[in-house]
Parts: structure tokens; C-alpha cells; sequence
């Protein structure tokens, strides 16, 4: 074996055991495509690693490629039932490809590997990926086209045009009434066969339920009475032409309660100023250099003031409500208010038609700085 491929297989080794590899292939795969930035990370990342470990293996170890196919079907056999375009799954692939291919070129550049040996390698490398993309391609239309054989795969279409903003009017041949008014649910599910134990209890009679666009949503007359352990988000009753715009809040909202832990059903105004905070950091982060300038981000006791300020104005001013809820005495509350008064200017109880203002504008600057959200790109 020439020196100049041990060295490089040593490289990939090294590679192939540091975190850091799964997880830069992972943000750039996300960072290309939209609707697989939605999806939740791990699951993104557990596709991703098998994926490395399949070609990884292949080129360090000589194992068949062919052997460890079945992770390039199970990615492309989700990304079809969740409803995820092809276009948007290559996107990912491609972006994680060109992130595995410079990473070797950079680490290989000062290095006495002759440029010759790194072209080869990466070629070879270039060649299983591609021999994985055709898999994957193969593999989602096969999976596409057996849906598309069932009644089920009419309704599921029917469900995605109507959030994707389709035409409403042949709603009545999938059994839903244009004069009356649906919600839109989505469930934090992405995994298929979990899914599949939550469809039927979101399925209704007068609904349509399915995946879209990574997650199971469903639209409904009703909402569902059992109780979730997984979260669900769920408009108000709107008109089949307004389901596109409810799904868009209830996509954003989602995502909200997801950082919040919250579980169960939510509903979507309940999550009305969340989403507020979390689709506009920039201001939210304005808010907490104008009002906050005094606090240490890193001071853990900076950090108990500005959750009891917070928890004070979730509990309408109520000191012995905040102790409840924080587990200590209603004199430590009130001490730390007013410790968190003389360090910033926040004043609990303002004078005047402002007071509502005051406090959502306090609340806001509180929440960002307590939980930074970063820009969407």
C-alpha cells in the first residue's frame, strides 16, 4: 500500500472518531437545506453518521459498500414518507459531501501527502458518495411511487397542497366541507414509524392526517381529546383558504414550545408572544442591552435575579405566587427584586396607562437574554 494512502486512511481514522466531523457535516447539510434544518438535529444527525460510518468503513476498512446500502434506503425512505423533497434531501447530502471533501483537502495541504495521492483519495471517496446518492435516489422514487398506489397517498397529497397554499376547491372530494372550519395540528414527530402510533389517535373522520414536510400534521373539525405526551401545536377553526397561513404559525410556534420543553397540546395564540420573542431576536436582544446593561450574563447570581424578575411578571406581581413557584420564602423574592432594581432600572409595579407595555417590553428583554435565540438565515 503506498505510504501516501496509509497516511490518508490515518487521516480519515481520525476523522471518522472526532464528534466534531458528524457534527460540522450535520450543520452544513442543515444549513443548505430549509426543510431539513426543520427537522429535529439528532434526527438529521443519525442519518448523517450512519451514512459516514457506511463509506468510512468502505475506504478504511474495505468492507462492501453494498453491505451497509440499507442506511442510504432508511434516510431515503423517511425523507419520502415525511414528505420531504428530493431536492431538498440531495441539497443536504451534497452540502455534507462538499463539507467531508475540504476538510480533507485543508488537513492534507501542509502536510507532505503528494497532491497526486489526495486527488486519488478524494476521488475514491467521491465515487462511494456518489454510489450512495444513486441509492438514495433509487431508493425515495421506489418509496414515492408505492404511495402514490393508495388511497391513503391521495388524501396525504390533498393535505399538502392544501398547507403548501394549493387550491381549496376540490376539498369536498377528500371529504372535507368548504363551508365549515378546520384546525391545523402539528405533532413534534418526524419519525415515520413513531408517527405511525400517533396518526390514528389525530385522523378523524371529517380531517385529513399525514405527514408533511418532516412532521405529522393533521386538520381537523375537531381537536383531539386524549392527552400527548409528545407536544402538539393546534390553530383555532379556520377556513380550508386560510390552512396554509394557520400551518405557517403553527411550523414557527412549534419550534417555540420545542425550546420551552413544553408538552401535550398546545395551542397556538397561548404561544402568541414566544413566537414574538423567537422570530424577532435582533430586537429581542435590543431590549436586553437597554434594560439589562448591569447584569453579567456569567454571574449565576445575575442569572437567579433575572429568572425571579421574569417569574414575577408571569405571575401578575404576585410575591407569594413567585415563591411557589420558585420554592423559596416571599422575603428572598422581594429581596432579590429590589437587588435586581439597584443593578438595572426595572421597577415591578410602574404608575400609569404604560404599565402593560412595561412589563411585555421587561418580559421580552428578559426572555432574550435568558435564553438567546439566534437569527434565521
Amino acid at each position: 500500500m503506498p505510504a501516501g494512502r496509509t497516511r490518508l486512511r490515518r487521516l480519515l481514522e481520525q476523522m471518522r472518531a472526532e464528534p466534531d466531523t458528524v457534527e460540522g457535516v450535520t450543520s452544513a447539510a442543515r444549513a443548505k437545506s430549509a426543510l431539513v434544518a426543520a427537522l429535529p438535529q439528532q434526527d438529521v444527525q443519525r442519518h448523517i453518521a450512519a451514512l459516514m460510518a457506511a463509506v468510512s468503513s468502505a475506504y478504511i476498512d474495505g468492507v462492501e459498500l453494498g453491505d451497509s446500502i440499507h442506511v442510504a434506503d432508511r434516510l431515503a425512505e423517511d425523507r419520502a414518507l415525511q414528505g420531504i423533497p428530493l431536492a431538498s434531501l440531495l441539497e443536504g447530502f451534497q452540502a455534507g459531501r462538499h463539507y467531508v471533501m475540504t476538510q480533507i483537502f485543508e488537513r492534507t495541504a501542509n502536510t507532505d501527502v503528494e497532491p497526486d495521492e489526495v486527488f486519488a483519495c478524494l476521488m475514491e471517496l467521491d465515487a462511494l458518495a456518489n454510489e450512495m446518492q444513486n441509492r438514495l435516489v433509487q431508493v425515495y422514487r421506489e418509496t414515492e411511487l408505492s404511495l402514490t398506489r393508495t388511497t391513503h397517498a391521495v388524501r396525504l397529497q390533498a393535505l399538502r397542497s392544501l398547507l403548501h397554499n394549493g387550491p381549496t376547491g376540490n376539498v369536498a372530494a377528500v371529504g372535507l366541507d368548504p363551508r365549515k372550519k378546520y384546525h391545523c395540528i402539528i405533532a413534534d414527530v418526524s419519525a415515520p414509524r413513531e408517527a405511525r402510533a400517533f396518526e390514528a389517535a389525530l385522523t378523524t373522520a371529517d380531517g385529513l392526517c399525514g405527514m408533511v414536510d418532516g412532521y405529522l400534521c393533521a386538520v381537523s373539525g375537531r381537536l383531539p381529546e386524549r392527552k400527548f405526551e409528545i407536544l402538539l401545536v393546534a390553530a383555532p377553526a379556520v377556513p380550508a383558504a386560510d390552512l396554509a397561513g394557520a400551518y405557517r404559525l403553527c411550523q414557527t410556534a412549534l419550534a417555540s414550545a420545542r425550546r420551552r420543553n413544553l408538552r401535550g397540546l398546545q395551542h397556538l395564540t397561548s404561544l402568541a408572544l414566544p413566537l414574538s420573542v423567537d422570530t424577532h431576536p435582533a430586537l429581542g436582544r435590543m431590549l436586553a442591552t437597554e434594560h439589562l446593561v448591569g447584569l453579567d450574563p456569567d454571574d449565576e447570581f445575575h442569572q437567579l435575579l433575572a429568572k425571579t424578575a421574569l417569574t414575577y411578571l408571569e405571575h401578575g406581581g404576585r410575591t407569594d405566587l413567585v415563591a411557589g413557584a420558585l420554592h423559596v420564602h416571599p422575603n428572598t423574592v422581594k429581596h432579590r427584586l429590589r437587588r435586581m432594581a439597584e443593578l438595572t432600572s426595572f421597577d415591578p409595579t410602574p404608575n400609569g396607562n404604560g404599565s402593560l407595555a412595561h412589563s411585555l417590553r421587561w418580559w421580552w428583554a428578559l426572555q432574550s437574554w435568558l435564553s438567546p435565540v439566534g437569527d434565521k438565515h
